[in-house]
């Protein structure tokens, strides 16, 4: 069985495309790698189930290990605290060096601090001896170990370097090379070895670097921030927050070879770090009070890389969005995945590209970028014209819909993409295509945004979309409400016989704002998403709690997504529901704070009421683009503006 490395104690510091991740006592290499225990790959996976440490650049582990003794003996963990600007500072005492009392005599402080594509760490020993002879001993091994592999807790051996002299220890596998600097202290055996004299008030110190590129990597570093705060600092918990995201955001930028000057937010760390369709644009989009430089850049890589052919495969189509973008094709056994370096297997990304661009139209900031985009707007409406007449043939009937043809893609293509995200009531998946609910919300938004870009710019098409989005808003009204002991609700989703999927979903939250629904029904989604079947205190369920299917630990059935409940704070502030929105933000707030003032991509929907703390989902990514940027609509739900 695969069980995926646990995250959620693990410390991080990241600076896209580089990562630095340590264990839960702040130490680099141990219980996850075949490259630390010697064994094959097998025991390996059953070894690495608890955590995974390592230097990654792009979608690889290089550096596995990096060891740390003090005249031959480990530093007992003490405290790692993370800083702004990607430092951890990792606090051990050495116990093994009797002092002349009982207290600590020695203690060990290690500085990380990652930049893209270069990680230093400082080794400082402190002592209350008047004078201490000092031995600082680091053992490395790098492994070269792919992402997708890290996930199935799978790890190669490590590999010999190949070169090597007293000033740097170098290693290469294929285009992607690790450099260890440190010069006069490179010791036989892959090691790093200082000696030198410690006393009272005179620390002795030692300093490396590893330098980490790969030249076939999809994504480089892109250029730094220029998003500004918010016009009153806000104080407290939510202004940790705030911080905490904003320094979170800025270890996420990233640019596609093709285009290095449009940075656009890698995902998330440490699975998802490259370009993701939606995660990009829902981030952005959160994020435009803050910086439209970074929703102008979103836009323009993904125009890069827009569908020009069909290609079952890919899941290309003429016009479409992609789903996200890699060097090489992904595989994932254990999920029955096969994807190719760019795959374009997700319904919503096209629509929300448009629905970004009508909002980065209407905010003025980037009339240039606008412009230039138009072509690719035409192309992506196209595309959404021609995905919604696709569904006449079907069940759907005019809905944009999905269903993977190929037997290796995503069977789910929308942000609940797991394989037992749409289900019954009953607990019974649904048979594709399926029309999700959220996606049709997205549809109409675009539509209507478009037309009014198309407009505003002198470019044909508007009423065909016009016409398009009345059709769907009459269709979703007729098709996707249902009604249980609660009330009146839309289904999350359409199956492929057109049957709506019979429980309440947060995917419903993703409706308001988007003006598919009228006032009353507005109203409705606002009441069923504060309701406990679907609020946790902490944040909206996936799915209602009433659901058979209903598991606090389950990926998208139970649990709790920090960006989900942002979209719907998001929504109920745009249909003017501050109250209830505030609610929500409050709730966000309060799981931030069981996070060290942070959100991770999501949490168990284990509720407030049985936990007064926030619940890990262990595997869950931090930090994540689009929980990060979640931060903001909190602050606005609060009042703060920007």
């Amino acid at each position: 069985m695969t069980v995926q490395p646990a995250l959620h104690r693990q410390h991080c510091s990241i600076a896209a495309p580089t990562q630095l991740w340590l264990d839960a006592d702040g130490r680099l290499g141990g219980t996850d790698s075949a490259a630390a225990t010697g064994v094959g790959s097998a025991d390996a996976a059953a070894a690495g189930a608890g955590w995974f440490t390592g230097l990654l650049h792009g979608d690889t582990r290089m550096l596995c290990r990096a060891e740390v003794r003090v005249n031959g003996m480990a530093p007992e963990p003490a405290s790692v605290e993370a800083e702004a600007g990607g430092v951890l500072r990792v606090r051990g005492l050495v116990r093994g060096i009797p002092g002349p009392t009982e207290d600590p005599a020695v203690e060990l402080v290690q500085t990380w601090t990652v930049t893209p594509g270069v990680v230093r760490h400082t080794l400082q020993v402190n002592t209350s001896f008047d004078a201490l002879d000092v031995e600082i001993e680091v053992r490395l091994a790098a492994d070269f170990t792919d992402m997708a592999a890290i996930r199935l807790s799978r790890f190669r051996q490590p590999f010999a370097p190949f070169a090597a002299d007293d000033s740097a220890l170098r290693w290469r596998d294929g285009a992607r090379t690790l450099t260890v600097a440190a010069s006069g202290s490179v010791a036989a055996g892959e090691r790093l070895l200082w000696r030198g004299t410690a006393g009272r008030g005179r620390p002795f110190e030692a300093e490396w670097q590893a330098v980490l590129a790969d030249t076939e990597d999809a994504v480089v570093a892109a250029r730094p921030p220029t998003s500004r705060r918010p016009r009153a600092e806000p104080s407290g918990a939510l202004g940790l927050l705030l911080d905490n995201a904003l320094d979170e955001l800025a270890g996420l930028r990233l640019a596609s070879r093709q285009l290095p000057d449009a940075p656009f937010l890698a995902a998330g760390a440490p699975w998802y770090f490259t370009l993701f369709g939606r995660d990009s644009l829902w981030a952005a989009r959160l994020l435009l009070p803050l910086d439209a430089g970074l929703a102008g850049g979103t836009l323009r890589t993904l125009a890069a890389f827009q569908g020009t052919g069909n290609d079952p495969a890919a899941a290309e189509e003429p016009g479409k969005i992609l789903h996200e973008l890699r060097s090489k094709e992904l595989v994932l056994e254990s999920q029955g995945l096969r994807l190719p370096p760019i795959y374009y297997g997700a319904v919503d990304s096209t629509p929300l590209w448009l629905c970004l661009l009508g909002e980065l139209g209407r905010a003025g900031t980037d009339d240039s970028t606008v412009r230039a985009l138009l072509p690719n707007a035409a192309r992506a409406a196209e595309w959404l014209l021609a995905a919604g007449d696709a569904g006449h043939a079907g069940a759907n009937g005019g809905f944009l819909s999905y269903q993977d043809t190929t037997g290796h893609g995503l069977s789910n293509q929308g942000w609940k993409d797991s394989g037992d995200a749409m289900q019954f009531r009953n607990g019974r998946q649904a048979d594709g295509p399926i029309a999700l609910s959220e996606v049709q919300g997205y549809a109409y938004q675009a539509a209507v945004e478009t037309a009014e870009l198309f407009d505003a710019y002198g470019e044909p098409g508007g009423q065909a979309l016009r016409d398009f989005a009345e059709a769907l808003k009459q269709a979703f009204r007729e098709r996707f409400w249902m009604e249980d002991e609660g009330g009146l609700f839309p289904a999350m989703a359409l199956d492929g016989h057109g049957d709506p999927l019979d429980v309440p979903g947060s995917n419903m939250g993703h409706l308001l704002g988007t003006g598919i629904l009228d006032a009353s029904e507005s109203r409705l989604v606002a009441d069923r998403l504060l309701s406990p079947e679907l609020f946790s205190g902490f944040g909206v369920h996936t799915i209602s709690r009433r659901a058979a299917g209903f598991w606090p630990f389950s990926y998208h059935c139970g649990s709790v997504w920090s960006h989900d409940t942002a979209i719907a704070i998001r929504g109920l502030l745009a249909e003017g529901f501050l109250a209830e929105a505030r609610i929500l933000a409050e709730g966000l707030l309060q799981a931030a704070a069981s996070f060290d003032h942070r959100l991770p991509e999501l949490f168990a929907g284990v509720p407030s009421d049985e936990s007064g703390r926030a619940v890990p989902y262990p595997a869950s990514c931090h930090p994540q683009a689009w929980s990060s940027a979640s931060a903001v609509v909190i602050a606005q739900a609060m009042g703060v503006g920007f």
